[in-house]
Parts: structure tokens; C-alpha cells; sequence
């Protein structure tokens, strides 16, 4: 007999001592935690691969502002394309996006620095209006038609569309015949050595500037031109190309020196050339480098100015289009101007009549006051 005395036992829970689950509830409280997934950390080759192409950019980047042939032996990086910087990041994007998401702002960012600063890309957010103030309104072309090479009739036409009062042509050998000569009837020309000047400004006067070396025979070409009651100082140049430097370094490193060196000299020339001008001055043509060498440097310090850098938008690129890529990729061609003139606009025309592109400026000078 049990003691009806005893107390009975109440089994009692509390907030104290949580109740025992059977295996089912187990089951079913598993299955109710949500899962949430840990990130892999990102492999430490990966990480330093990121941050050394980084740094290599930034440098670059220091090359570029510094003088992008300063150095001979980084000056074929210039006429390379300069999307080749932006495969690497690509990849690395790839490999971030795919497994570690944590590293994708920095490989979005070497790509858009790729894009923008070390390809040069340009885009005016105004460009300048003259309004009803008085002067002469004119468009400028520079053109390297590369001998008529890639078809007479096809550089002629592009030459038309572009319906330039000033016209400079450069590698312009054997050129002056057939559509040409019935193209530039109306226009008053200066042809000399490889370059022919057409404008329907009345040509003052009419000689070369030397830009000759030893191992180089150069000259720049150069006008006077009677623009309204302003008279204008014209230059068509072409200096030395780099391809034979580059070419022959594959024998002798010291052929890319000498030609690079030559190359500066002439800039340097140019420069000097610039300084002794007076009145409204034009320097436009080939210079076989980008806007980041020292040869347009050079210009600059002459109180020059760019005019695609000033108004461009997009890359402006001249040249490229004819090799294998199939796309222009640098800009060799410029036009340079003094303070005088007001650029409206920039731009590249078609690369169906030669090996470079033309540019195209328009420009306004002020009526003298």
C-alpha cells in the first residue's frame, strides 16, 4: 500500500529548466533556424594580385602626367592601345563576382580608372558660346592622307565633308591631282615638301621652319594668313614616326633611344618656334605622340592650348584603325592654338581615306578691339 500521507510529486517546469524535445520536434526546429551562408574569405594571392595591379596603375598613371616618353624604354606603352590595362581587372572582376563579392568595388574601380584616365577620355561638360560678338568663324582640318594609299577618291571625299576653310595636309606626296585639284580650284594653296595647305584666307606669306637632325630631314610648314583684319599664323607638321625605333629595337635597343630623342628635339624646336610668333597662332598636323609626351608639353609651355582637350568628347582617337584591331586607339593628331581663338568644337571625321583620321576644329576669332 502506498503512504496517502506522502506528498505527491508535481512534475514542474520553469523558465529555469527548459522541457526535453522529442526527435520529431528536434527535426522540425532544425529545419525552422534559417541558414545563412559565411562568405569565404578571400585567398591572400588573390588579395596582393589586386592590390600590386593597383599600384601599377597609379604609376601609369604618374608616367602619363609626368611625360609618357620621358623614359625611352616605357615610350612604346604610348602608341599601344590603352584598354590592354583593363583585361586584368576584367578577370580579377570575374573572379570576384564568382566567389569573393567582398573585392568588386576595387576591380569596378582599376576598370573605370582604365577607361577614363589612362585611355584619355574627354568630355566637355560646356563648350563656349560667342554670341553675338564680332569675328570670324572658320574650321580648321589636319589630315595625314598618307600618300592617297588607301584610296585617292575615298580621301578626297572625306576631305569634302568636311568643308574646311583651312585645310593641312601631311604625307601629301603625289597627292595634288585628279578630285583634288578640282576640289581645291576655289581655295588658295601653298604646296611644298609632303604638305599642302589650302585656304580661303589670302596667303601672306608662304616658307618652312627647319626641324632637321643628323639622322632626320624635317621641316614644319608655315603661313601667314589674312583672316578678316587679323592675321593668322599657320603650321603643318609631321615629325618623325616611332615605328622604326620601335622595330629596331628587336636588333638595337639604342634605334628606340635615338628615336624618341629625335622626336623631343623636334617638339622642343616646335616649341621654340612658337614662342617667337606673334598675333593668332595655329600648330596642327602628325606629331607621332599623345597629348601626355613631352612634345606636346612642350607646346604648352609655348601658351598653347589643345583644342580637343578643351571641348573633345570621347577619346578623339586618330589613329589605329588600319592594323589588326580594326579600331583607332590613339590620338597623334592635334591641334594646337593660341589664346586668341575660341574652340566651339572638336571632333575625328571618317577613317575610310587613309591611315589616320582627320580632326576637325571650329573655331572663332575675336575681332581685334
Amino acid at each position: 500500500m502506498s503512504d496517502k500521507n506522502a506528498p505527491r510529486r508535481l512534475r514542474r517546469t520553469t523558465r529555469f529548466q527548459p522541457t526535453s524535445l522529442s526527435s520529431e520536434e528536434k527535426g522540425e526546429a532544425v529545419q525552422a533556424t534559417p541558414h545563412t551562408e559565411v562568405p569565404p574569405l578571400c585567398p591572400k594571392g588573390l588579395a596582393v594580385t589586386t592590390f600590386l595591379y593597383a599600384l601599377f596603375l597609379i604609376v601609369l598613371t604618374a608616367v602619363d602626367l609626368l611625360g609618357s616618353d620621358r623614359w625611352w624604354w616605357i615610350a612604346p606603352n604610348q602608341y599601344l592601345p590603352q584598354s590592354v590595362w583593363g583585361i586584368v581587372p576584367c578577370y580579377l572582376l570575374f573572379m570576384f563576382i564568382k566567389r569573393y563579392r567582398r573585392g568588386v568595388w576595387a576591380t569596378i574601380l582599376m576598370i573605370l580608372w582604365v577607361g577614363f584616365p589612362i585611355m584619355d577620355f574627354r568630355f566637355a561638360l560646356v563648350r563656349p558660346n560667342v554670341g553675338d560678338r564680332k569675328g570670324t568663324h572658320l574650321r580648321l582640318l589636319t589630315y595625314n592622307v598618307k600618300n592617297g594609299y588607301y584610296g585617292h577618291e575615298r580621301m578626297t571625299r572625306t576631305i569634302q565633308e568636311a568643308n574646311a576653310d583651312i585645310i593641312l595636309l601631311q604625307q601629301a606626296h603625289g597627292t595634288y591631282k585628279n578630285e583634288l585639284v578640282s576640289y581645291l580650284s576655289k581655295y588658295h594653296l601653298y604646296i611644298v615638301d609632303q604638305y599642302i595647305l589650302a585656304s580661303k584666307f589670302p596667303i601672306l606669306e608662304a616658307n618652312t621652319r627647319d626641324l632637321n637632325v643628323p639622322q632626320s630631314r624635317l621641316v614644319a610648314q608655315r603661313c601667314r594668313l589674312a583672316v578678316g583684319k587679323r592675321v593668322v599664323t599657320v603650321y603643318s607638321v609631321h615629325l618623325l614616326s616611332p615605328r622604326r625605333g620601335i622595330t629596331g629595337m628587336r636588333k638595337n635597343s639604342e634605334a628606340l633611344y635615338w628615336n624618341n630623342r629625335i622626336r623631343q628635339i623636334q617638339g622642343y624646336r616646335l616649341g621654340k618656334y612658337m614662342k617667337q610668333e606673334w598675333g593668332p597662332v595655329v600648330l596642327a598636323g602628325d606629331l607621332n605622340a599623345p597629348v601626355q609626351s613631352s612634345i606636346t608639353e612642350a607646346l604648352t609651355d609655348a601658351n598653347l592650348y589643345n583644342a580637343f582637350n578643351l571641348v573633345g568628347r570621347g577619346y578623339g582617337y586618330t589613329y589605329g584603325h588600319t592594323l589588326p584591331l580594326r579600331h583607332s586607339f590613339t590620338r597623334i593628331d592635334h591641334i594646337y592654338l593660341s589664346r586668341d581663338f575660341v574652340t566651339l568644337d572638336c571632333f575625328t571625321g571618317s577613317a575610310k581615306g587613309s591611315d589616320h583620321r582627320p580632326l576637325i576644329a571650329d573655331l572663332f576669332l575675336p575681332a581685334e578691339e
